[in-house]
């Protein structure tokens, strides 16, 4: 599964997920367009695709106080 899969997925549930993707310490504005044009080297930066649905189920906990940003240095839960 692609990184812009696992941010419309997350993007599904009920209660809105608040996930904020980041880059270089820019916040990525349009994470799908984003991971779709750079796949391959998305790839070797951010989390895995498998590290990363396991981060957002392990959000759907916290998902009313805080909010997700994933980097390329890893997961932040960031409270509201």
């Amino acid at each position: 599964m692609i990184l812009s899969s696992v941010f419309e997925q997350a993007q599904r549930y009920d209660t809105p997920l608040i996930i904020e993707y980041y880059f270089r310490g820019e916040k990525i504005k349009d994470p799908i367009t984003f991971f779709e044009v750079n796949q391959p080297f998305c790839d070797y930066i951010f989390p895995s695709t498998t590290e990363t649905l396991v981060m957002v189920n392990k959000y759907l906990i916290y998902r009313e106080t805080h909010k997700l940003v994933i980097s390329e240095y890893g997961f932040h839960l960031i409270h509201l």
